[in-house]
């Protein structure tokens, strides 16, 4: 530590705790705040070729897994929920996402996203996840880490996992409920 951050750290060291905090914010105003753009995880579908990538949020996800899966079958469930795995010692529901928007077969084998729904974790099984992408303002051609436009996100498909995840689950329960 040199002399001049000792005798720093000597100033406030006297300032009353009222003068502290508002020292401390007013350098807190003073600083500028990193802004790191939106990324987003590119999730592979067994769907007809040339319809596009879906992409998620990585915000609004706990946990990538690969395989295998062990999935436990439950009666009495839509056709796209594959079951229930473990997952950090919680069983969760798995929803087969290329079967949950269309009508395939779903699959028992693929990446198993963990998806946070309102703080319960719900998990989503792709084929496979590709790059992860960023979103970009108009004005960006470069992000801190490096990245460049062509990372970016152009018209992607991003799904909006909370309404999707809250039809799913209401699904679920009802199917369980009645039949």
């Amino acid at each position: 530590m040199t002399a001049l951050d000792s005798s720093h750290l000597h100033d406030l060291a006297l300032l009353s705790d009222e003068a502290f905090w508002e020292y401390a914010r007013e350098l807190a105003r003073q600083s500028k705040t990193a802004v790191y753009p939106e990324e987003y995880l590119e999730c592979l579908h067994s769907l007809s070729p040339g319809q596009g990538s879906r992409f998620i949020a990585l915000k609004s996800l706990y946990d990538v897994v690969l395989p295998p899966h062990r999935f436990a079958v439950l009666p009495a469930v839509p056709r796209w929920m594959v079951g229930i795995v473990a997952w950090r010692s919680e069983a969760i529901a798995v929803i087969d996402l290329n079967a949950y928007f269309a009508d395939v077969e779903p699959v028992r084998d693929g990446t198993l996203l963990v998806a946070n729904y309102e703080g319960l974790p719900v998990g989503l099984l792709v084929p496979g996840v590709g790059m992860i992408r960023q979103k970009l303002s108009a004005g960006d051609q470069s992000t801190s880490s490096g990245a460049t436009p062509d990372n970016a996100l152009d018209d992607a498909l991003v799904l909006d996992l909370l309404p999707m995840l809250a039809d799913a689950l209401r699904l679920i329960g009802t199917t369980t409920r009645y039949g």
